[in-house]
């Protein structure tokens, strides 16, 4: 098994998780999400058009109408027609039927493919209020089961973890103009899921190997942790990732922002359980008084070789300078000659050297 030191780096990983959280930051609170209408209310239209028709023509269209700050998107539509999602959080049903006579007049509705939702504003607030009560909860529960079955020093990294994998799925879907629906919660609850279960099984094989090396280094041991769990983890992930494309490709509008918002997450919950969680674990368990004392050795033992290495060589130069001198005054030098190879001393079979003292050898009884 090939054991790669990814914990020699794990300040560059530290590096790269302070971009994705610069990103997600930048991306959701800048930029901004486009919340659907289960956390805003509003109306939601989805309509089929005959012609080809991009998202600008049809978001001015409908804007020309009086419509404020109109949402649309591109969805997969039924029977090869051209569908987009129309949302807007005021929409009556008079500027709903003069939105359908434009769309027909320029580019044409394919018929049966209208389809309108609207939703209160009472229940786009209680579905706000549980959404984030539900993720509360989650984190909270994963917390107490990570601090029961480990300590409290890997369940830290776990949650930083998954604030890593919701904060750029969130970012993505800021920086895409994705709407935030009650299916994007759904799918980040199971991002949860699957990223702290990818987390527990490096833990869980970090903690074994805890009591089986000594001598090495808390990083030493979370790099062959990695090494024995990476395989297992690709191909979990893979496997997970097939269903989800297919889900992406051929799936309506509503298991399309699930797919996605998953597909993100699985990728994301991969990649942080080994390098965002495993060296925010090593660092705070280097902390510990009976690591920082192996780190301290495994430096000075590296730092001794160096020295080591270097005295080596300023003295085989001079060696060599000694010996061509006494050749070159016919002198005979001193200086050792270099081994030959170590030369096995066992005796051969079938002769062993007797060690007793001469004449006391023993004697023959013939029958």
């Amino acid at each position: 098994m090939r054991v790669v030191p990814f914990m020699r780096y794990k300040w560059w990983f530290i590096v790269s998780l302070s971009a994705v959280t610069v990103f997600a930051i930048i991306a959701v609170f800048i930029v901004g999400l486009d919340l659907g209408i289960d956390f805003k209310g509003g109306v939601r239209m989805q309509v089929g058009l005959e012609q080809q028709a991009s998202e600008g023509e049809v978001r001015s269209l409908v804007r020309d109408l009086g419509i404020q700050d109109p949402v649309v998107q591109t969805v997969k539509g039924a029977s090869g027609t051209y569908s987009f999602m129309i949302t807007a959080e005021e929409m009556d049903e008079t500027q709903q039927n003069a939105v359908e006579a434009a769309l027909e007049s320029r580019f044409g509705v394919d018929e049966g493919s209208l389809a309108v939702e609207r939703v209160g504003g009472s229940f786009s607030k209680e579905t706000t209020n549980r959404a984030f009560i539900a993720i509360a909860i989650a984190v909270v529960a994963i917390i107490a089961y990570l601090t029961l079955r480990f300590e409290f020093k890997f369940a830290l990294p776990a949650i930083v973890s998954l604030v890593h994998d919701v904060g750029l799925t969130l970012g993505i879907y800021a920086a895409t103009n994705r709407l935030v629906t009650a299916a994007t919660v759904a799918a980040i609850l199971t991002i949860l899921g699957y990223s702290v279960h990818d987390t527990i099984v490096v833990f869980d094989r970090m903690r074994e190997n805890t009591h089986l090396m000594k001598r090495e280094t808390y990083g030493e041991m979370a790099d062959l942790s990695i090494a024995q769990t990476v395989v297992r983890s690709i191909n979990t992930s893979v496997s997970t990732l097939l269903p989800l494309l297919a889900i992406l490709i051929f799936g309506g509008p509503t298991l399309n922002d699930f797919a996605f918002a998953l597909t993100i997450g699985v990728i994301t919950g991969t990649y942080s359980s080994f390098f965002v969680a495993t060296p925010l674990a090593v660092l705070l368990k280097e902390r510990e008084p009976r690591y920082r004392k192996r780190l301290q050795a495994a430096a000075a033992g590296a730092g001794a070789a160096v020295d080591v290495g270097t005295a080596a060589e300023a003295v085989l130069p001079e060696q060599g300078a000694k010996t061509a001198s006494a050749k070159s005054s016919g002198v005979k030098s001193n200086a050792p000659k270099p081994s030959q190879g170590r030369v096995s001393q066992k005796p051969k079979k079938g002769k062993t050297s007797s060690k007793r003292p001469a004449g006391k050898g023993t004697k023959r009884t013939s029958r």
